[in-house]
């Protein structure tokens, strides 16, 4: 840890970590054997005996030499073994470094949040690799990530917060978060020159420069551009919203109304510079996004029978593995609650549900958080809900000659309670609407005040 009165000036970008090949992997086992038949162990990971770590080094090291390895790349693979068979393998070396505040690891893609900032450090290895990685943090520190139990919480040992979940509950391969603490105690001169005490009031235009994206000269265009050249409808409003994560947002109607088809073509709006988390009951989502964590777990399990629900996943990922967006394809069941609680927490939340009209959905969404928790009380999850929720979006069915059209009907902002413990909401759009409904211009700005 830094001294407290130390200013650091932190490097512009994380350190790069050169990627682990099928070669490096294969030495790795081969080392792992050769340590077995000479009855060598791995330090365990609580190991504070820094003699003990080097001497297992040098013994990795001396069984390098004796395979003819080149001596130019001993030191570097006797550190990548030992990292992988005595700490967290790959990523010991971004906790080494104090600028490092959080870990993400997604189906061998990893980034970090470093300073502050988001980056993404490409694949590193292959998702076989750090699936192992997380089945041996988890036998280090006691705990199973096998069968019915396919996700694990542990804390290491420098205090970081270690998260995994591994297929078939996560089914875009293995996902890690690796949270750090207080490995770098930042001075109050510092916080103010990074600006923590300035007032912040981005404009619109503001978070969209922001969002515009930063991949290779094939990649998608920028978010800005896309949103620029959407007509002034109502598309644009919630393409806006979404990439700009202004607010949580829910997309109501009728069975077959189009609920999930809206969600999956503005999730295309998400920013890739976030993480995002998807979880759903059946896989249904079509999310291209270069950082995802995917879940599909039932909403329910019956008695005696092994595994995790969809509202359990929910609660670690919103609570422990840090997604800037959280997309729950529909809230069918208890999952409703852990929902408004992401939400209330300052996670952008995204779903679908059932409903006639937005008063309806409203309802149902509270009808669903009381049935896994009755004793909050009605006007509790009320709160909650105009607290956490910020859009509703709602979509119907319209018979035209003998056709059906599924169609945007409503956008409504919820603004809190008013008197009587009612919502207040202020419609900024509807496909049948009143002369008096405020045009789009508006509704940008009141949105701003969202964010």
């Amino acid at each position: 840890m830094d001294h407290p009165g130390a200013a650091l000036i932190a490097p512009p970008k994380p350190p790069k970590i050169q990627p682990l090949n099928t070669a490096d992997l294969q030495l790795i086992e081969q080392v792992r054997e050769e340590l077995v038949a000479r009855g060598i162990n791995p330090p365990n990971w609580r190991e504070a005996d820094a003699e003990k770590r080097r001497r297992f080094f040098d013994e990795v090291r001396s069984i390098l030499i004796a395979l003819g390895e080149n001596r130019s790349g001993v030191n570097r693979n006797a550190q990548i073994i030992t990292d992988a068979l005595s700490g967290v393998g790959l990523l010991d070396q971004l906790l080494r470094d104090p600028y490092v505040e959080e870990i993400f690891v997604r189906n061998g893609e990893v980034a970090v949040e470093y300073d502050g900032s988001f980056y993404h450090l490409g694949k590193l290895a292959d998702d076989s690799y750090f699936e192992n990685l997380a089945v041996h943090v988890a036998d280090q520190g006691g705990a199973t990530l096998r069968g019915d139990r396919p996700a694990v919480l542990i804390d290491l040992p420098g205090g970081e917060r270690f998260t995994a979940i591994v297929p078939r509950l996560s089914t875009e391969g293995t996902a890690i978060n690796i949270r750090t603490f207080g490995r770098r105690v930042r001075t109050l001169e510092e916080m103010e020159q990074s600006g923590t005490f300035g007032r912040v009031s981005p404009t619109a235009l503001d978070i969209l420069k922001s969002a515009r994206e930063e991949g290779p000269a094939n990649s998608k265009p920028g978010l800005a551009q896309r949103i620029s050249a959407l007509q002034e409808t109502p598309d644009r409003f919630l393409a806006w919203m979404v990439s700009t994560l202004a607010g949580s947002l829910m997309i109501a109607g009728e069975m077959g109304s189009g609920k999930t088809t809206l969600l999956n073509a503005l999730s295309g709006f998400l920013p890739t510079s976030a993480p995002v988390a998807a979880l759903e009951t059946f896989r249904e989502l079509e999310i291209q996004h270069p950082f995802l964590l995917r879940a599909v777990a039932p909403a329910e399990l019956s008695q005696g029978t092994p595994g995790v629900t969809l509202d359990w996943v929910l609660n670690v990922i919103y609570t422990r593995m840090n997604p800037a967006a959280v997309l729950v394809g529909e809230v069918v069941g208890n999952e409703a609650l852990q929902f408004l609680k992401a939400a209330c927490l300052g996670r952008k939340a995204l779903t679908t549900i059932h409903g006639g009209t937005v008063e309806e959905a409203l309802m149902r969404l509270e009808q669903l958080a009381l049935a896994s928790a009755p004793e909050l009380g009605l006007a509790a999850v009320r709160s909650m809900v105009a607290m956490g929720l910020d859009v509703v979006a709602l979509m119907g069915r319209i018979n035209r000659s003998g056709r059906v059209q599924r169609t945007l009907k409503a956008v409504a902002t919820i603004q809190g309670l008013d008197g009587n413990g009612n919502y207040c909401l202020k419609y900024l759009y509807r496909a049948e609407g009143d002369e008096d409904i405020p045009i789009f211009e508006q509704a940008y700005r009141q949105m701003e005040k969202l964010g």
